[in-house]
């Protein structure tokens, strides 16, 4: 059996949006990685795990859970943030690594990334509002997992 989880992050209230992406994708696992700048009763109704962002005020900067036989760490990234992208995704792999997952998502730069070269692997879904990438494409992310098999997709927004 095949399991999907609809990877989210930086909606910047932007509800509309997100919950028309959320049927769409009919997803099994819905997560946001922070910045969602919504009410936490709108969060807590449509998605499964969420973190703060540097815009939001709830108190939950870290989700760790377990999905599907792989065990996932969900943060904003602002926390670790640096200039130097590769030192931010070794700190981010790092923190990964302390809780000993196989996934880190993650959001904050609005630029979607798939690194799954080196475990934990890293995700980062983009923004369906505020695109920073180089085609400044609104974006967010599929994981599908069959048994043992991760697969990321970047999905990008057609305006």
């Amino acid at each position: 059996m095949k399991h999907r989880i609809l990877v989210l992050s930086d909606s910047h209230g932007i509800n509309d949006l997100m919950l028309r992406i959320i049927e769409k994708e009919a997803a099994e696992l819905v997560v946001h990685a922070g910045d969602y700048c919504t009410s936490i009763n709108t969060m807590k109704k449509y998605i499964h795990y969420f973190v703060n962002g540097n815009n939001d005020y709830d108190d939950k900067d870290i989700e760790i859970f377990d999905y599907a036989g792989f065990k996932f760490l969900l943060v904003h990234g602002d926390q670790l943030w640096s200039w130097d992208e590769n030192k931010w995704y070794q700190r981010l792999r790092n923190l990964g690594n302390k809780h000993s997952v196989d996934i880190v998502i993650f959001g904050h730069s609005h630029k979607d990334l798939i690194d799954n070269t080196t475990k934990p692997y890293l995700l980062n879904p983009g923004s369906i509002t505020l695109p920073r990438n180089n085609g400044l494409q609104k974006s967010y992310a599929i994981i599908e997992i069959d048994k043992t098999n991760l697969n990321f997709q970047i999905k990008y927004i057609k305006n």
